[in-house]
């Protein structure tokens, strides 16, 4: 008679781990679904900021050229500006992929696809505090906000002074 107590206390054991590891199983596999289900959804989210700084990029090239087509001569910063709207996708796509910051990928983007340099670049920016200072914050968010800010005062100054730099 002894024998079945020990019994079940031998078996017991077993049985409350075997149904604690199903447990256990259940709730892995449900983790596995979620994980599933919001990786599809980091996916779409990064496709989609990647194509809004895409659509960002080409709204600040257009009016850049539609306002360089009105001007008399081409002003001197319009190339700068340029680069840096034509730089912001691939910011974005290399902060979200090698954790790059805005300045070290800005400098690879100049490297591959500019004939200027980050000197030529940074000289022009210290010509405008906030500007400067939007740079050295070093993020994607004073990115585009330095994009944005270099177009509103490259307009702000031809529409107040005579452009008088020579062609």
């Amino acid at each position: 008679m002894w024998w079945i107590f020990f019994l079940v206390l031998a078996v017991a054991p077993i049985v409350v781990l075997v149904m604690k590891l199903d447990q256990q199983s259940k709730a892995f596999n449900r983790l596995k679904v979620q994980l599933h289900f919001a990786e599809q959804q980091s996916v779409q989210v990064e496709h989609l900021a990647f194509w809004l700084a895409e659509e960002q990029s080409q709204q600040l090239i257009s009016r850049l050229q539609h306002w360089v087509r009105q001007q008399a001569k081409l002003p001197l910063h319009a190339p700068h500006l340029e680069q840096l709207f034509k730089a912001i996708p691939t910011l974005c796509r290399d902060q979200a992929n090698k954790g790059l910051t805005p300045k070290q990928s800005f400098g690879f983007y100049l490297k591959k696809h500019s004939e200027l340099t980050m000197n030529d670049i940074e000289n022009f920016l210290r010509h405008y505090p906030i500007l400067t200072e939007l740079w050295q914050s070093n993020t994607l968010t004073s990115y585009f906000k330095l994009c944005h800010k270099g177009l509103e005062i490259l307009q702000e100054q031809s529409s107040t002074a005579p452009d008088r730099r020579a062609s």
